[in-house]
């Protein structure tokens, strides 16, 4: 598991966030502008924020736990992207229809067949590691920030590997999401 300590996260005033660089996420778009937007037109090198806790989390010390889970992440991280690109792909052709009369590029939002095609229009803005896991897994909300829609972006909520839920960024940091999956049996 990677080597990622307490010390590595910085408390940003809203959250403990540390940088990482995930080989999965190189070639994708650059994310690490405001919320989420496009930072420069070079693909990513693969870096992207990890975010303890992205809602309801004071500033106390990381515990050794929650540290843990973002090292699950950290070396999941292939796992994760395969899955969540493999359900993004019916959602984005469901989302097509939805968003033709709003774009006027047909490039910001092309067809899109296999999940290579998304490189040109996403890109991981941060891995939020939620406060809740379920049988050794933890939540995981992938962030990102996509060509189609720039005011509520891309999100995806994980359970260890599988996805949870796809919607827009905010569905990677709900915590009532990730709760209501773990408490299901």
């Amino acid at each position: 598991m990677p080597d990622l300590t307490a010390q590595e996260f910085t408390w940003d005033d809203h959250f403990w966030v540390a940088t990482v660089r995930l080989a999965s996420w190189q070639g994708f778009q650059s994310r690490h502008g405001d919320y989420a937007s496009q930072d420069t037109s070079e693909p990513s090198d693969g870096t992207v924020k990890i975010v303890i806790s992205p809602e309801g989390r004071d500033k106390a010390p990381l515990s050794e736990p929650e540290i843990e889970l973002a090292r699950w992440a950290i070396a999941h991280e292939r796992e994760m992207q395969v899955s969540a690109l493999a359900a993004l792909l019916p959602h984005y052709a469901a989302l097509r229809p939805e968003y033709a009369e709003f774009i006027e590029d047909p490039l910001l939002m092309p067809p899109v067949v296999e999940a290579e095609g998304f490189k040109s229009l996403i890109g991981l803005h941060s891995v939020n590691i939620h406060q809740v896991e379920k049988d050794g897994r933890p939540y995981v909300g992938l962030e990102f920030g996509c060509t189609w829609d720039d005011e509520h972006g891309l999100g995806a909520l994980m359970h260890g590997t599988r996805v949870v839920e796809i919607g827009g960024a905010d569905t990677a940091i709900t915590l009532w999401i990730a709760e209501r999956d773990a408490s299901q049996t």
